[in-house]
């Protein structure tokens, strides 16, 4: 994350974030003086107006640049110690770039967990192969259920460096029908249905499962995950849920419209509405 104009090296306007508590506000020149003395950890996140999210101290030697003036008239003993500090901020910076790079899928997949059980789903399933996360909900209510593949394309420092954290991500839904039978032999005589091994972005795929009589549509998509997880792993749950119930609720409708249906049998049986 670019940082915007900073403020005033002695407004006091920087926020710190360390140890499950947020202090401050403090100036620059303050912050600086903290984190010298040790009182401020590399790995502290800060934030000041105007930034998108908070971001760690060692990512951004940049915000004590200009108050770093006193190098000409320091001991070499001071001096020593500064440049061992740098280092040490410097190789935080990485590691917790490299850190952030290797699980923020597995963030994503937590808020994505998050998010779905918050609208009224149940947890039904949930599995990975080492590359590709699975998770399935279903809604206690009506019983239609929500699928999700997930697998983290940029899990390596350096493509996520130029490319920015990517996921490849299916997401389905499905309702159970009462006339399965019927609805399952118009899907044969179509394209092969399932997962498209190089799908566009955007296509629509229509599966059927016998053993349950679900029917389900699924659309792939690929996402920026710096959109829902910064640095900061503040997760931008507002966003996530937006995204995700309007792919559902575009789902919702073409399952319905392609086959006619107003709501999903509950019990599995009976008449279809």
């Amino acid at each position: 994350m670019s940082l915007p104009t900073l403020p005033g090296p002695d407004s006091a306007v920087v926020h710190v974030h360390g140890d499950g508590a947020t202090q401050g506000p403090f100036s620059r020149r303050a912050l600086f003086e903290r984190a010298r003395s040790g009182a401020a950890r590399p790995d502290d996140s800060f934030w000041f107006e105007g930034m998108d999210g908070w971001a760690k101290l060692a990512g951004h030697a940049e915000l004590f640049a200009d108050l770093d003036g006193s190098a000409a008239t320091e001991s070499p003993d001071d001096r020593a110690e500064r440049t061992f500090g740098k280092l040490v901020q410097a190789s935080w910076s990485y590691y917790n770039a490299h850190k952030f790079a290797s699980h923020v899928d597995e963030v994503l997949l937590g808020a994505i967990i998050t998010s779905v059980l918050d609208t009224g789903y149940a947890l039904i399933d949930l599995t990975s192969d080492g590359t590709h996360h699975y998770v399935r909900f279903q809604n206690l209510g009506d019983n239609a259920r929500i699928l999700v593949r997930l697998t983290h394309l940029t899990g390596d420092l350096t493509k996520a460096k130029v490319q920015g954290h990517r996921a490849s991500v299916v997401i389905g839904y499905g309702e159970r029908m009462d006339d399965f039978a019927r609805i399952f032999q118009a899907l044969k005589a179509e394209v092969k249905s399932g997962y498209i091994q190089s799908p566009e972005p955007g296509t629509i795929t229509v599966d059927g499962d016998m053993g349950t009589g679900y029917v389900y549509v699924s659309v792939d998509l690929y996402l920026c995950v710096d959109d829902y997880v910064p640095p900061s792993y503040l997760v931008k749950y507002d966003v996530l849920k937006d995204h995700l119930g309007s792919t559902v609720h575009a789902l919702r409708k073409y399952l319905r419209g392609r086959f006619s249906v107003g709501r999903p049998s509950v019990g599995g049986g009976g008449k279809s509405k």
